[in-house]
């Protein structure tokens, strides 16, 4: 188990290492030069919007107030289009970009639609089309005709031109007309977006308000003192205080018969808090996705106002889409992970894993699916992250070095951490305890209340919450796996009728066996063993009780209540140590037997 368990760390570790570094870095220039084509400073090609036609490429100019083509331009091919090779040409996308630039630049003057003048005139021998009003008497220019243009359209120079002005005439009058119109409805939806984000918010408020009491009530379950059926379930404090170990033997069973009764509570309020988180996250995610539509609409309505007045919602809108898509990740995960565990139930299919019974089942299934959804929810999310910097766009190179300092400090300095969640593999996958048990861990001992792929929390006899890092787990004491068991062993004296006592044990641990209030605690007819040592003190008689999880305290203590009163009544005394003198011989101490002297008296669980 050691080598596996080393074997294991070994692998995690690498595996860390590796994945930072794939993560977070990039490649590194190679030292050798490779093939024509194959290397980084082969040609650059034109973009995608642009379509290449021999020795002609040609691209679309579009409309910015309708995001419709108005028409298009062609330029001679530009096989390079590295910035040493294209040098002071201009390729046929910077010409298209320059006429956009050109129509929001007139968008952007108070011009009147009804005094604009479009005219096409020449400028050094080349057609140019521009346009002109009373406030603004300086044409401006706003593309030229080329002969590539008229070449690629089959049409002569001033005809092309004619038709592509009528085409911008027709477009930005009517544009600078509809505008004010334009804007007042996209005003009108603005206004609509913010009246329903005010309903919803006032929904989400009213689920957080139930999710609060819920929660209220979650906390006061886990530290009520009584059970469901509202019977006490306090922790008894009968025992002598110089007896710890005694007194937190009676308390454990308790709290965890309580705990147990709560469990099912508990799970019943973690499904209605999951309900409503999910219910929350969908109202969230109903609002971002009335804004989507919200702005689609008004794209339809002005393309121009999105673009040129909610352009700085477009890295906005793609960290709010990782967002959602990493929450809807990370629940459709969680969903799965519940579907596999509960529903399918796999393990119950492997014969070397035992599950014990159907609580111990439900028990450990939840600490499974939470362990899973843990680690499976930290993968998403530094998946989001990381496509969050991308989407940012932000320099690796700063980020490289310090993911390579992070990488190796977190394989140096997580030595633990990896151990932790190592242990608590083998924990889990070897089911050696799960929540609801009562596990003694040598420097701790208590109810299991939390249980992760890093720490186990206990809840001890007196209330301590103690935390326990899973890589100091060396050894575990289950007292409540499956079964338990009553080990007991008594003294009589050493003139007692050896076969009067065991009669005697055997009679009230076959009542005790017998009696209803005890019967369902008891799994299998308790077994008097026999005389296991005989000695100055007397006989010493042993006795086993196999009981339920849990319930060897109760029946040990009732057992031996019983044996006390049955051996009064047959008047069998109780063995205590004889003391002799060297010269004489002779009995020392005649003085009166106690009732009842316990030699061994043990609770253990197999």
């Amino acid at each position: 188990m050691a080598s596996v368990q080393r074997l294991l760390l070994f692998g995690l570790s690498l595996l860390l290492a590796l994945g930072l570094n794939l993560a977070m870095g990039q490649p590194s220039q190679a030292q050798f030069s490779l093939p024509n084509g194959l290397g980084g400073k082969g040609p650059v090609g034109p973009p995608q919007a642009v379509t290449r036609y021999g020795n002609v490429e040609a691209i679309a100019v579009e409309s910015p107030l309708s995001a419709t083509t108005l028409f298009t331009i062609a330029s001679p091919t530009v096989y390079d289009r590295s910035p040493d090779a294209v040098g002071e040409r201009q390729t046929v996308e910077q010409r298209a970009e320059e006429i956009q630039a050109k129509l929001l630049l007139l968008l952007k003057r108070p011009m009147n639609p009804e005094s604009l003048v479009f005219e096409v005139s020449q400028l050094n021998n080349v057609a140019v089309i521009d346009v002109r009003d009373d406030q603004f008497p300086r044409p401006l220019v706003l593309l030229s005709v080329t002969e590539f243009d008229a070449d690629f359209n089959g049409q002569p120079i001033d005809v092309l031109a004619n038709q592509w002005r009528d085409i911008l005439e027709n477009e930005l009058r009517n544009g600078l007309a509809k505008l004010p119109d334009d804007q007042r409805r996209v005003n009108h939806i603005l206004l609509g977006l913010g009246l329903l984000t005010a309903g919803l918010g006032l929904l989400k408020y009213g689920l957080w308000r139930r999710q609060r009491q819920l929660r209220r009530q979650k906390k006061a379950l886990r530290w009520s003192k009584t059970d469901p059926k509202g019977s006490s379930a306090a922790v008894s404090a009968a025992k002598p205080v110089d007896r710890p170990a005694a007194s937190l033997d009676e308390q454990l069973p308790q709290a965890r018969t309580a705990f147990l009764q709560r469990l099912p509570q508990v799970f019943t309020l973690d499904r209605q808090l999951a309900a409503l988180d999910f219910l929350q996250w969908l109202l969230f995610w109903l609002m971002i996705l009335a804004w989507f539509s919200g702005f689609f609409w008004v794209a339809g309505v002005s393309p121009y106002l999105i673009r040129n007045r909610f352009k700085f919602l477009d890295v906005s809108l793609a960290l709010l889409l990782l967002w959602f898509l990493t929450g809807l990740a990370i629940r459709i995960s969680r969903r799965l992970i519940d579907i596999v565990i509960h529903r399918w139930k796999p393990f119950d299919r492997l014969d070397f894993l035992d599950f014990g019974d159907a609580q111990r089942r439900q028990l450990r299934s939840s600490t499974i699916a939470g362990a899973v959804k843990g680690l499976v929810t930290i993968a998403i999310v530094l998946f989001g992250l990381l496509s969050a910097l991308n989407a940012l766009g932000l320099p690796t190179a700063s980020v490289v070095a310090i993911g390579s300092l992070a990488g190796l400090a977190i394989t140096f300095g997580s030595q633990n951490l990896i151990k932790d969640l190592v242990n608590g593999f083998f924990i889990l996958a070897e089911d050696q305890y799960a929540i609801g048990d009562v596990i003694d861990l040598g420097s701790a001992k208590g109810l299991v209340e939390n249980l992760t792929m890093r720490v186990t929390q206990l809840r001890s006899g007196s209330g301590e919450l103690v935390t326990v890092p899973n890589s100091s787990i060396t050894q575990v004491k289950n007292l409540t796996r499956n079964w338990s068991r009553v080990e007991w062993a008594i003294d009589v004296a050493y003139h007692t009728n050896p076969d009067q006592a065991l009669a005697v044990l055997n009679d009230v641990a076959q009542t005790l066996y017998n009696d209803p209030d005890w019967h369902d605690k008891i799994l299998a007819e308790p077994t008097v063993l026999g005389i296991d040592h005989v000695s100055h003190s007397g006989l010493t008689l042993t006795t086993w009780i196999q009981t339920t999880p849990a319930q060897q305290w109760a029946v040990g203590r009732e057992f031996r209540l019983r044996v006390r009163r049955a051996l009064a009544e047959q008047g069998i005394e109780i063995g205590i140590p004889q003391y002799y003198s060297l010269d004489e011989s002779v009995k020392l101490s005649d003085r009166p037997q106690p009732n009842g002297h316990n030699h061994a008296d043990t609770d253990t669980h197999p």
